[in-house]
């Protein structure tokens, strides 16, 4: 097995080989992670065999914060090793010593790892984690995100699925409209900053323009789905769509959107689209603050009410 360093001209085949692997997401992608390339000093790193054959790649970059760390990858929510389904048991064990040496030949000292969650998974994929164990890697973060499995969600009560028609009900009444357009962008943003900053102190993650340059690369992966009142967006979300998993990267309602429980009808409009694309799992995101320490209980719960469940983004960390 060997090694090869990322170059911009391998660009086209990264993304061709990634259309073959079962737990690869369009973020993966270097049209993805193209879009902030600037922010980041890239470190990817290519697996070949003797012949020079692609076996593997794992996108990673320098933590901007530490440059004595490599992370996979800091410009996205999970990264790890992507593969065919071919780097199974000691395989995989085998290639992420050698990712391990390589960093380490660099002079890094530290190397952390996001694995993908298991949903992402179109096929069981998980060997990576059974290679840092015997990395003797650290898991030092944990992120507890909802998620419903459509196959079989988990059961509402009665009251619980009278509560929420009587929300989908109200939201009727009051004549709010569900809207996937990309016309919305700009308001929804307008809406979803003032919101992050009044209650939060801070910024969406992807400012105005990038979103807009990453809907114009991924039309049939992001959508933008609004609901209006009185032509005014009350409620939104942005809706990252991968094979297995449809994943609402920003939840926004306001004030008057609450009312008539606006974002309530948003979602659940989302999620019966999930089910007619026959996607297995509608992913809420993560409800964590401070490293995974906080959990917001109200907004996790308003997650789950939908039937969800709880899925984990781990970190781990490897001493190089």
């Amino acid at each position: 097995m060997k090694i090869v360093s990322f170059r911009e001209d391998h660009s086209s085949q990264w993304d061709e080989f990634l259309k073959a692997c079962p737990m690869a997401t369009f973020l993966h992608t270097r049209l993805f992670l193209s879009y902030h390339k600037n922010r980041f000093q890239d470190h990817s790193l290519i697996l070949t065999d003797d012949d020079g054959d692609w076996l593997a790649v794992l996108p990673a970059a320098i933590n901007p914060n530490d440059e004595a760390e490599i992370i996979s990858h800091p410009g996205i929510t999970y990264g790890g090793i992507l593969h065919k389904g071919k780097l199974g048991g000691m395989i995989m064990v085998d290639a992420l010593q050698e990712i391990c040496h390589f960093y380490k030949d660099k002079g890094y000292e530290k190397f952390l790892y996001k694995p993908i969650p298991y949903i992402y998974h179109q096929v069981p994929s998980s060997d990576d984690l059974y290679a840092l164990f015997r990395q003797n890697a650290d898991l030092y973060r944990r992120d507890l995100s909802c998620a419903i499995d459509l196959d079989v969600p988990s059961p509402l009560s009665s009251k619980a699925l009278s509560t929420m028609r009587r929300r989908f009900r109200k939201a009727e009444e009051h004549r709010v409209l569900i809207y996937s357009s990309s016309d919305y962008l700009k308001e929804l943003w307008e809406v979803l900053s003032k919101n992050l900053q009044e209650k939060y102190a801070t910024k969406p993650v992807h400012s105005y323009e990038e979103m807009k340059e990453l809907l114009s690369r991924f039309p049939h992966n992001i959508r933008i789905f609004t609901a209006l009142k009185d032509e005014r967006i009350v409620a939104g979300t942005v809706v990252f769509m991968n094979p297995s998993v449809y994943h609402t990267q920003y939840l926004v309602v306001t004030t008057e959107g609450a009312e008539v429980f606006a974002l309530d009808y948003l979602l659940n409009r989302c999620i019966e689209l999930a089910k007619e694309h026959k996607v297995r799992y509608f992913d809420f995101g993560i409800s964590n603050e401070n490293q995974g320490q906080h959990l917001n209980q109200g907004l996790y719960m308003s997650k789950a009410k939908h039937g969800g469940g709880g899925i984990v983004h781990d970190f781990y960390r490897i001493s190089l």
